[in-house]
């Protein structure tokens, strides 16, 4: 017989057909269903005896992305995560692990390969058919589904057909798909995880400390527990999970919480868009996990709601912000608990303006002790003057006291030095608060003689050679035995036995010399000039990373970038007009500051809303002449001051004359006509290049008003195109046909990432935790005044993932206006913009108004600082020895998955339940 029926009316399926066919086969090539429930059903047939098996299965993934193998995978990866492999096999019996673990290997060899094809090329692959090799081949096909219930307990047909004629249709229909240009392999992702679903097994909130704790106590290194909070959360479901750099800092951050000193006391200077947001979110979570004390966040204000908002889309991290206005805590589902000493998490966030305007109150947020204090934009906490009378501003003195009650203290910022070396020592100052450790005693040298440890770090100055100045230098703090990934030193573990120095002792007699044998003494002086330049306290403390580095080590993918529009005579012509406009806003904005002693952002509001777009610059006129501030409260630093309606009386006649030319000129804005023009491919903007709209764009504004307009109208010339609009949580949406229809932020960004939506226009709302690399291309509208931000920008594109080599960007300015002339002076000093622009030290964003108005004086001043801070900000010192990250790659293969409710039950204690314990 070479036709046989089989109905589940008669029979199981499985026990009939399926388990006799394929035991023992040579080879099994089948036409599947969908590839995630088709992987796992595999385990429940028996593969591990057949020779080879191939499988096609369909899934979502865009046709488009098949050409680009990065994108398929990650896709693919997705895909798996969403369908919640764990949850299937949750109540699987205990032989399903050893089947998982077979096949991996069986996936991994080759013996299993599997293809996946997007239903899009021939809609839902519904067809379910195959061809079986056991000594003679047959095929069947039927309604059969690939799930367990399908084979053994729904009602199913299946046709089996012997005859070689009906082996071949069925094996020409499965070479057709199997060979099809849009199939693609199974993602490596999509094997190794089978590999971690093996071993998975959860841990109580109180098994998981247990386990890192042993694993600390006992010298183990390694920590790959770490994991348990974050594998299965939306970092790695959704997103590309942590970065190698990432991993080593949180690596750092817990061996040293939990070492011989039992703090961190870390300074995390990351170069800007190597996210430095997420290291210390994923630190705070894992430190708050593992103690009972809360954890203080202190971030820009412009910030909480993004941070809030990461924690939980990210981590899956409750917390609460404390808002000025309603004198509340607001936690990440909007509810609001009023009072301070009642904050309902255990991991809260407050702005640093709030925490300057304390400065030295009394206030309760000074009395509690935590287990973790975190400042973001560190360089903000800073000491002015000279010398030994150089004075702390308020927010440096607040983060040292907060310093004071914290186990751990970890500072961020990406320009640790701005202007002068000392501003290092300063932050470490902070860090060394009930730690001293960090610099050694109050007699060390490192304290007494700053300006020269300095030198001697950076290596402006040569290491001494006496050996008594040598050991003055040495002795405190003495570097531990293991470093900051907890490798051992045997040289250094042989030199503090002979000090007597136990774990966690730091600093050696001024005579102690006298104990180390002629051996380590002469390995000492040896070594002591690349001590002093790799081992200092600076280095050790001060955590950096630059992109470049990291590409070059493999650590990152190599994305070049291709800057357009940052030329002298590439800035946007405007008509006679605008430049009236412009010339009019400049008067304003000197008469204004004359009369009210007006600082430089207050006095150039309008000049900086109309730089960015003719529209926000009308809009802000009006504000004014209707008895409102020229720039909403949402859209200002938390350092700006306000051009307010009262200022603006004194000259309202000029407010009028601006506001008639702006409504004459708004609707014609030359940027958005240059946007329109690289979208669409103009010749003259693109340089024969392809159009930017074909690999997908995001468009910048530092200001709603302006990233409304542009939203608005490309989406009246792109009447085809969805415009997305992401900005804050209130606002967000897309527009089409010139209708905006509003929309949760995260469905802008999985439509970015299904490659749904190409065209993205955002505010620096979106220029942190937003991931666009299926974006290849970004057009700044403005230049935003703090320059870091350009930098931000450019990490949303420029990241692993990236589907390009190369990713284009251009600044749009106005030509004359302030921004031009900022980046005119700023050219002619350094020649290569490009290069230095986003790494200018950010305090020189308070003197745009003098770069730009010429006053020559304070310009040459500025830029002789910005040319040291050249020497040695911008090409670091500091970043030496944290380029060399350790290999951590194996935590992604955590089997140890920490119980989601009784993190989130641990995390959503308030300050109030056993805060003090």
């Amino acid at each position: 017989m070479t036709m046989q029926r089989f109905s589940a009316r008669l029979g199981r399926i499985d026990e009939d057909f399926l388990i006799p066919r394929l035991t023992g086969a040579s080879t099994y090539d089948r036409l599947s269903g969908y590839f995630t429930s088709s992987v796992l059903h595999l385990l429940r047939e028996p593969f591990s005896t057949v020779g080879h098996i191939r499988m096609v299965c369909n899934s979502d993934l865009n046709p488009a992305d098949v050409a680009v193998a990065k994108i398929a995978e990650e896709q693919q990866r997705r895909q798996w995560h969403a369908s919640r492999p764990e949850q299937q096999l949750l109540h699987a019996p205990p032989e399903m692990r050893e089947r998982l673990r077979l096949l991996h290997a069986a996936l991994l060899s080759g013996q299993v390969e599997i293809r996946v094809l997007p239903d899009e090329a021939f809609g839902f692959m519904h067809g379910k058919a195959g061809v079986i090799t056991n000594g003679t081949k047959t095929s069947f096909m039927g309604s059969v589904n690939d799930t367990a219930n399908a084979w053994s307990r729904n009602y199913e047909l299946l046709w089996e057909d012997a005859s070689p004629e009906g082996v071949a249709w069925v094996q020409a229909e499965f070479d057709a798909l199997w060979h099809h240009p849009l199939a693609v392999p199974l993602a490596r992702a999509v094997i190794d995880d089978l590999k971690r679903l093996a071993g998975r097994h959860s841990l109580t909130l109180q098994e998981w400390r247990d386990l890192l704790g042993n694993r600390l106590e006992g010298g183990g290194y390694d920590l790959p527990e770490v994991m348990a909070p974050l594998i299965e959360a939306p970092l790695y479901t959704k997103e590309m999970g942590l970065w190698p750099h990432q991993k080593a800092f949180i690596h750092q951050t817990v061996l040293a919480h939990s070492g011989p000193f039992q703090h961190a006391r870390l300074l995390l200077a990351d170069q800007v868009g190597l996210g430095k947001t997420l290291q210390l979110a994923v630190s705070a979570e894992i430190i708050a996990l593992q103690g009972d004390k809360p954890v203080l966040i202190a971030v820009p204000k412009t910030l909480l709601s993004q941070w809030q908002g990461e924690m939980w889309e990210l981590l899956r991290v409750p917390s609460a912000r404390w808002d000025t206005e309603s004198k509340g805590w607001i936690d990440e589902r909007g509810r609001i608990t009023r009072g301070f000493v009642n904050c309902p998490r255990r991991i809260a966030l407050v702005s640093s303006n709030w925490l300057s305007f304390l400065g030295d109150s009394d206030h309760e947020v000074f009395k509690r002790k935590y287990d973790l204090v975190i400042l973001d934009e560190a360089h903000r906490a800073r000491k002015s003057g000279k010398g030994r009378q150089r004075k702390p501003n308020n927010l440096y003195r607040a983060i040292q006291r907060l310093a004071h009650q914290s186990r751990s203290v970890l500072l961020a910022t990406a320009t640790p030095v701005q202007l002068d070396l000392i501003e290092a020592h300063d932050l470490l100052e902070i860090l060394s608060e009930e730690a001293p450790e960090v610099l050694g005693g109050p007699f060390s040298h490192w304290n007494l003689r700053t300006a020269e440890g300095l030198e001697l770090a950076v290596g402006r100055e040569a290491a001494p050679t006496e050996f008594i100045e040598q050991w003055a230098w040495y002795r405190s703090p003495v570097a531990q035995s293991r470093d900051a990934h907890g490798r051992l030193d045997p040289e250094l573990l042989d030199i503090r036995r002979s000090l007597g120095l136990r774990d966690g002792e730091y600093q050696a007699t001024s005579d102690g010399y006298n104990r180390l044998n002629p051996i380590e003494e002469r390995n000492l002086r040896r070594d002591f000039a690349q001590w002093i330049r790799d081992g200092n306290p600076y280095i050790q403390r001060i955590v950096m990373r630059t992109r470049k580095a990291l590409e070059e080590q493999g650590q990152l993918e190599r994305i070049e970038v291709n800057l357009q529009g940052d030329r002298a005579d590439e800035a946007v012509p405007v008509d006679p007009e605008v430049t009236r406009a412009y010339e009019i806003a400049e008067e304003v904005c000197d008469t204004l500051g004359k009369q009210y002693n007006l600082t430089g952002f207050a006095k150039t509001a309008l000049l900086r809303r109309i730089s960015s777009s003719l529209e926000a610059g009308y809009i802000s006129v009006s504000r004014l002449l209707q008895g409102e501030t020229a720039i909403p409260d949402e859209e200002t630093d938390e350092d700006e001051d306000q051009l307010t309606p009262e200022n603006a009386g004194v000259v309202r006649n000029q407010l009028e004359e601006l506001h008639w030319m702006l409504s004459r000129v708004r609707g014609h804005d030359p940027k958005i006509r240059l946007a329109i023009d690289l979208l669409s491919g103009a010749s003259h903007a693109t340089r024969g290049q392809p159009d930017w709209l074909q690999d997908g764009c995001i468009l910048f504004s530092q200001y709603l008003d302006t990233a409304r307009t542009v939203a608005e109208q490309l989406s009246r010339h792109f009447r085809t195109t969805r415009v997305g609009l992401y900005t804050n949580e209130q606002q967000s949406g897309y527009y089409e046909n010139g209708l905006f229809t509003g929309c949760d932020r995260q469905v802008l960004k999985e439509q970015v990432r299904d490659g749904t939506l190409t065209l993205l226009v955002g505010t620096d709302a979106a220029s942190e935790g937003l991931n666009l690399q299926r974006l290849s291309n970004l057009i700044n509208i403005d230049l935003p005044w703090n320059p870091t931000r350009l930098e931000q920008r450019k990490g949303r594109i420029q990241r692993i993932g990236q589907k390009h080599s190369t990713v284009r960007i251009y600044n749009m300015r106005y030509r004359g206006s302030i921004e031009d002339r900022v980046h005119q002076r700023l050219s002619e000093r350094f020649g290569d913009i490009a290069a230095l622009f986003g790494l200018i030290p950010q305090v020189l964003e308070d003197h745009w108004v003098e770069l730009a108005k010429a006053e020559a004086k304070r310009v040459k001043v500025l830029l002789d600082h910005v040319g040291e801070a050249e020497k040695t900000a911008l090409l670091h010192p500091f970043e030496r020895v944290h380029q060399q990250i350790p290999d951590l790659a194996y935590w992604d293969e955590c089997t140890a998955v920490l119980q989601h409710a009784e993190a989130i039950s641990h995390l959503e204690q308030g300050w109030n339940f056993k805060a003090e314990r």
